[in-house]
């Protein structure tokens, strides 16, 4: 019996010191049939360059003006023949043997539209610096916690997934996969194996470590544009209340360490109508500073710093 064609897309924006590893950690996997779909979206650092050393072992590349990432990854993923699909920021490696696990589980379960495993976390210079867990997809805890429980490098889904749940909200900053995982969620099954296949790089200009304000503005319209939809998919509907609140928490934690502290406060008093138990110390604390005047508590923050 022939295998699947597996299609990877990555999307490259100024991070020509990383992408070469990217790179080599698709096209050195074990699995074939795999096509791999590289774009650069509109890099002034020389990331084209080095894509264009790999181009005869590339399916596809192009060159494009900055559309951000999800746009340029439904790009690619437009192009992609394979049957199994999967997206690696160009900060990110896959494993040894990443494609050739994760497919295996999609075969072994016809219900599956999605694969993931754990992932470890990787510094500048590539190495480890501890374990990026998965966990049991539950979407009433993530409504709980706001926390993702599938590390979006290491995971692969079925065409079959992605024509019923895709494509990638293109008006989303940081959170488009978690979106994409909460609808996959609800048109099959979510199939995880217990070992690490691929690596989150952490580093300064990282999503997770910077922009904060931004980060704190896709939180809101997370929860306002998906679970405030009346296009919410209903079996997430449930969750609905508790997830706005979370991530209106969120977005107040990053407006806080920001500085902007009348934000915040406004934010984690939109979340407590909402779900007036939901906040854990750390943000019932945040939560309390706010209330003092805002040159107080920006004081008090550059104090500690």
């Amino acid at each position: 019996m022939s295998k699947p064609l597996v299609s990877i897309v990555t999307s490259s924006y100024n991070q020509g010191r990383f992408l070469e590893e990217t790179i080599r950690s698709v096209l050195e996997q074990d699995y074939q049939p795999l096509e791999y779909l590289v774009i650069d979206d509109g890099s002034t650092d020389g990331s084209a360059e080095i894509i264009r050393r790999y181009a005869d072992r590339l399916t596809w590349w192009t060159v494009q003006e900055n559309a951000g990432q999800p746009a340029t990854v439904n790009r690619g993923l437009a192009r992609a023949r394979g049957t199994i699909l999967g997206f690696l920021s160009s900060d990110d490696l896959l494993l040894p043997g990443a494609v050739s696990k994760l497919t295996s589980a999609l075969e072994a379960d016809p219900g599956a539209v999605l694969a993931y495993g754990d992932a470890v976390y990787i510094d500048e210079r590539s190495q480890r610096t501890g374990l990026v867990p998965a966990s049991d997809w539950d979407p009433a805890r993530y409504a709980r916690t706001g926390r993702q429980p599938i590390p979006q490098p290491a995971s692969l889904f079925t065409r079959r997934g992605w024509e019923l749940a895709g494509p990638l909200n293109e008006r989303a900053w940081a959170l488009f996969d978690s979106e994409l995982y909460l609808r996959l969620g609800t048109v099959g099954r979510m199939v995880r194996i217990h070992e690490p296949v691929a690596a989150f790089r952490l580093h300064p200009e990282s999503k997770q470590l910077s922009r904060r304000e931004r980060m704190g503005a896709d939180c809101v319209r997370h929860a306002d544009e998906f679970f405030g939809s009346d296009a919410l998919p209903a079996a997430l509907r449930p969750y609905a209340r508790n997830a706005r609140a979370t991530f209106y928490r969120r977005a107040a934690l990053s407006w806080y360490a920001a500085g902007d502290i009348p934000q915040a406060r406004s934010l984690f008093l939109r979340s407590l109508v909402l779900s007036p138990r939901g906040m854990n110390r750390k943000q019932l604390t945040r939560l309390v500073r706010t209330l003092a005047p805002a040159r107080v508590v920006r004081h008090r923050r550059r104090a500690r710093a």
